[in-house]
């Protein structure tokens, strides 16, 4: 085998492809669109919910009587009265749960007819259970919510006795630190964020890296077939050398791709202070950084390697696509159970799919990310994949020698099997493999 003409495929592979629209578009175009997307969803879903300007008259209705009209009130709340009904006296206990029950009943036609953006309910019970009944005509924001919190919070703190050794102020409001467990570092609010979404990015990543280069590998195979280019191909290449220029090529650009991502990543990292801290969750150390790389390669090298044995086995881009959508489900099932894996990191699913060559990769990022494994896990996921690399790219090897030249009909795995056993090294059409066998019988000596 030449390598250097195995470099003149691979520079090919790689230039011709990384200019091509359609590619420039998938690895690019897909993910900024994307993250555009995801940035506007989260602005208007962070606005919707902190955007109180349709709550400015808002009530409260308080059967459990732990409420004080002189007592901290700082967003203007207030109690909802019926002209025409009479408060209970002390002594009339029976009374009183007729009478907020007739308050209720008026605050909901108050709300009906517009007087009232909202009102929320004590329970007689709130001071055992807590409950709050919230009413309102929209959706209610999560600021409303938070803001109705803390004004009980703080009558309530003021009803504190004098002689309890702790002023008021402090539980008005309580305010949580987050640390990790291990260090006991602090966390902000976007770190722990980014410490969940960080691993399902990466592996959207992977993904997205992988089956483009990949598929774009498998589709240049079918139309390298069809406009019958193999066939100069093969008077002055060796299919391995073909083989081995177009898997090196199409890994070249793929990295190309990830590390524009992640320069991006890093240049976003540098601008913005949310996404330092974003990106300060992540749990990466060194080896795990090595680790990444190894589950690249390795996940790239598996599927792109099937890719190219499905382009050199079908005739048709309609065909090579149906096939490599089986394979490319079984490659995102992790992202599918992302929660599975976010809920328990070790439980017997991601473990199972740990030790599944085409799903290995994505699980152990996921579990590595987001958990601690046994470091024989890691070692027998990794030899499991680096053994079915081996195995799937010297059957593609095969694959791609016998198909290259084949037209009209797809090397089904009957006929891959069948010139395997015959020995024959290249076949020109479906039938060429029954025919071999036959004249290997002594059938076609007559």
């Amino acid at each position: 085998m030449s390598w250097r003409k195995v470099f003149l495929v691979l520079r090919r592979e790689y230039l011709y492809n990384f200019r091509r629209p359609s590619f420039l578009f998938t690895a690019f175009g897909v993910p900024l669109i994307s993250l555009g997307a995801m940035v506007l969803i989260g602005y208007l879903a962070n606005r919707s919910e902190s955007d109180l300007d349709a709550f400015h008259r808002v009530g409260y209705v308080d059967r459990a009587g732990v409420l004080q009209a002189q007592g901290p009130n700082p967003y203007g709340y207030f109690p909802i009265a019926d002209p025409q009904l009479s408060p209970p006296q002390p002594t009339e206990s029976g009374e009183a749960g007729a009478y907020f029950d007739a308050l209720e009943r008026f605050a909901a036609q108050q709300l009906a007819a517009g007087e009232l953006d909202a009102y929320f309910v004590l329970s007689d019970h709130y001071v055992y259970s807590g409950q709050v009944a919230l009413y309102a005509r929209r959706s209610v924001p999560q600021k409303l919510r938070e803001q109705i919190k803390d004004f009980l919070r703080a009558q309530i703190a003021r009803r504190v006795p004098s002689d309890v050794p702790l002023p008021p102020a402090r539980l008005e409001k309580i305010e949580y630190v987050l640390r990790d467990a291990q260090s006991g570092a602090e966390l902000s609010e976007a770190a722990l964020i980014g410490r969940l979404m960080l691993p399902l990015l990466f592996v959207m990543l992977y993904v997205m890296a992988t089956s483009t280069t990949a598929q774009f590998l498998m589709s240049g195979v079918v139309e390298e077939k069809e406009n019958r280019l193999m066939e100069i191909l093969a008077t002055s290449l060796r299919p391995l050398e073909l083989l081995w220029g177009k898997l090196l090529g199409l890994g070249a650009l793929a990295l190309t791709q990830v590390a524009l991502w992640a320069a991006a990543g890093v240049l976003i990292a540098l601008l913005n202070e949310t996404a330092r801290e974003f990106v300060s969750g992540a749990r990466f150390a060194p080896a795990d950084l090595g680790l990444l790389g190894v589950l690249f390669v390795s996940n790239f090298l598996l599927f792109a390697a099937v890719m190219l044995g499905i382009g050199a086995a079908v005739t048709a881009e309609t065909e090579s696509r149906q096939l490599a959508g089986v394979f490319t489900l079984v490659l995102v099932l992790p992202i599918i159970f992302t929660g599975t894996y976010i809920n328990d990191p070790n439980g017997p699913l991601p473990t199972v799919l740990t030790f599944v060559p085409f799903t290995a990769a994505m699980s152990l990022l996921l579990r590595v990310t987001l958990g601690h494994l046994p470091a024989w896990q890691i070692g027998v996921s990794v030899g499991i994949q680096a053994l079915t690399v081996v195995a799937v790219v010297a059957l593609s090897a095969k694959v791609f020698r016998l198909g290259m030249l084949m037209y009209g009909k797809m090397l089904t795995p009957r006929a891959l099997w069948q010139a395997l056993r015959s020995g024959q090294r290249t076949l020109t059409s479906a039938g060429d493999a029954r025919t071999a066998q036959r004249q290997r019988k002594g059938w076609g000596q007559r």
